[in-house]
């Protein structure tokens, strides 16, 4: 899986990095409403963590998750 510009997903992984790390808390109700956003990210960095390890992760792959990330960002 090849990245057109590797700095754009450094940039994004610690720009989320550092946005979360801000965070005092997230009661239920605002977790509740960010739970599916955050599947999706969580899956999308599954497949960031499982190409890293194995380099076995596919375009596919890539594209499913990234897909998923932009309908929840679409719904929020």
């Amino acid at each position: 899986m090849a990245s057109l510009n590797p700095t754009n997903a450094t940039q994004a992984v610690h720009h989320a990095a550092a946005q979360l790390a801000a965070l005092d808390w997230i009661d239920q109700e605002a977790a509740r409403q960010l739970s599916p956003m955050a599947e999706a990210v969580a899956n999308m960095f599954m497949v960031l963590y499982y190409q890293a390890e194995t380099g076995q992760a596919t375009h596919d792959d890539f594209r499913e998750a990234l897909d998923a990330v932009r309908q929840s960002l679409r719904a929020a």
